[in-house]
């Protein structure tokens, strides 16, 4: 698979841009077993079943584009292409956007898609007391209306280039019924290709074919994803038949186990993530951005890439991913591993014999590959490291939502997410994150595509100048899976799309285009 390239530029920039939708047609050509089953390998376990009140990656795995679908979502290359909307017109100043609703879509509990319910949900999501994780990527919404029945009209205060793409990509965009909201963290419904049935907590959830689905019968009957303590179990579910897909393989130096066995396909490819060691600004010693620095000189990303993602990835800098429409090679080293100059900077600092942090670790495969390394490399210039293993609950509640650490390594999933540096209560706590707001604030109001590339580069150098966290490498995908799995999404979606999934048969030709792997 190929380097998926992101989205286009955002409509704004150029005004009056129609888009029409996709068609409701089969979601696999030739044929496929009807009425199969698939159980699906993951590492994590969703913490909740609301994505409006969590940022796992692992809640969006699962229901994203699956359960609940937006009104402009992104197909594995990354496009952003309508969904629950036709089409959309973008007006020339770029501040008011029209969506025409797709007719005749039912909730998976009967209920009809309304326009009313596209407005609620929206309006839930710039509500003042909104609970989404991503809330402040909509907050320059200033109306939600629905002129008709079958058209939504979005007024925003400031034009913002990257507003469609945050609906497609961030559960500020999932469309909800408003009255199953109430049961949103136990009961899901959406208007998605599968329907929620169950869930055994660390264990499973199981999704069915939604009967009702406007874009044609799923081929599958069940998908259940099954979750796993540790990568030698999940390896050998596959090889035993217990499993049929390993959703991005814990670690990635276990694809020679499935390389040469015709029983089993290997997709691969880039992601949006970037796998970094997160710095509390706000702790301690690392408060000192020399000190900041010498992390990041002390680090050895090519051997973390080695040890952590097998060679499979890329190697970078700063929240700068290739692909992106700002991305700049110079940000893909800009700290090279050098011990004496980690040492100079510390002693710089006031830390000539260095000083103690603990490094926390989420359970996932890359964290723990590289947690230990990372220990060895900052002892190595006098940072005595302690490594701290916790749940993914845990992480989330005292590192994500409380700042309580000092290192942690995480992979940030999202694409184009340097939002998050002009958030100043996020968990890195930087310093600068109010000049980074009104960077970004210009940047959305380009009104040229040389101009919003050049003001976002802006805000990378000074993230990067900062050493605001220790940016190590951009991830590549590996998903196993049974021979005769047709349809892998692959892509920088945060969701294991199942909308092509089918045991045999073929994809459309439309599929293929997407990114859909055959």
């Amino acid at each position: 698979m190929t380097r998926r390239a992101r989205a286009a530029l955002a409509a704004s920039v150029a005004g009056g841009l129609v888009l029409t939708g996709l068609t409701a047609t089969s979601v696999t050509a030739g044929a496929a077993t009807t009425g199969a089953s698939i159980t699906i390998g993951s590492a994590v376990a969703p913490p909740s079943l609301d994505p409006t009140s969590n940022a796992s990656a692992a809640i969006d795995e699962v229901f994203d584009y699956n359960v609940y679908q937006h009104l402009v979502q992104l197909d594995p290359k990354g496009a952003v292409v309508p969904v629950l909307a036709t089409a959309y017109t973008v007006s020339p100043n770029g501040l008011t956007y029209t969506f025409d609703i797709r007719q005749g879509v039912k909730f998976s509990n009967g209920d009809p898609l309304t326009a009313s319910d596209v407005v609620f949900s929206l309006e839930r999501a710039d509500a003042p007391k909104s609970t989404y994780p991503y809330a402040g990527l909509v907050s320059g919404i200033t109306s939600v209306t629905a002129p008709t029945a079958s058209t939504v009209v979005v007024k925003l205060s400031a034009p913002d280039n990257q507003f469609l793409y945050n609906l497609a990509a961030y559960s500020n965009g999932v469309v909800l019924d408003p009255s199953a909201v109430g049961s949103i963290a136990t009961a899901p419904v959406g208007t998605g290709p599968y329907e929620y049935t169950s869930q055994t907590t660390n264990y499973d959830v199981v999704l069915s074919a939604n009967p009702t689905y406007w874009g044609g019968a799923p081929k599958l009957s069940t998908v259940t994803f099954r979750y796993f303590s540790s990568p030698e179990a999940e390896n050998s579910a596959l090889k035993s038949g217990q499993i049929d897909v390993i959703d991005n393989l814990p670690n990635p130096s276990d694809v020679s186990q499935f390389k040469g066995n015709s029983s089993f396909k290997i997709v691969s490819g880039p992601t949006a993530g970037k796998i970094q060691m997160t710095i509390n600004n706000t702790a301690g010693p690392l408060k000192n951005v020399l000190v900041r620095e010498a992390i990041n000189y002390a680090t050895d990303k090519a051997a973390i890439l080695q040890t952590a993602g097998a060679g499979y990835g890329t190697v970078i800098g700063s929240d700068n991913v290739p692909g992106e429409p700002w991305y700049l090679p110079s940000l893909d080293n800009p700290y090279p591993y050098s011990v004496s100059m980690a040492k100079k900077l510390l002693k710089e600092a006031g830390y000539p014999n260095g000083f103690s942090v603990t490094l926390t670790l989420p359970p996932y495969g890359y964290a723990t590959s590289a947690g230990p390394l990372l220990q060895a490399e900052l002892d190595a210039v006098g940072i005595k490291t302690t490594i701290k293993d916790v749940a993914f609950p845990l992480w989330i509640s005292s590192v994500f939502l409380k700042s309580d650490f000092q290192l942690t390594i995480i992979n940030h999933v999202e694409a184009r997410d340097q939002g998050n540096y002009a958030n100043c209560s996020y968990y890195w706590k930087y310093k600068d994150c109010a000049e980074v707001a009104k960077l970004l604030n210009a940047a959305q109001k380009a009104t040229t595509t040389a101009e919003e590339i050049s003001r976002y580069q802006g805000i990378l150098k000074k993230i990067t100048a900062a050493a605001v966290n220790d940016w190590l490498f951009n991830p590549d995908q590996l998903t196993i899976a049974k021979s005769d799995v047709v349809g892998i999404p692959g892509g920088i979606s945060e969701s294991f799309d199942l909308s092509h999934l089918s045991i045999g048969g073929s994809l459309s030709s439309s599929a293929k285009s997407e990114g859909y792997a055959s």
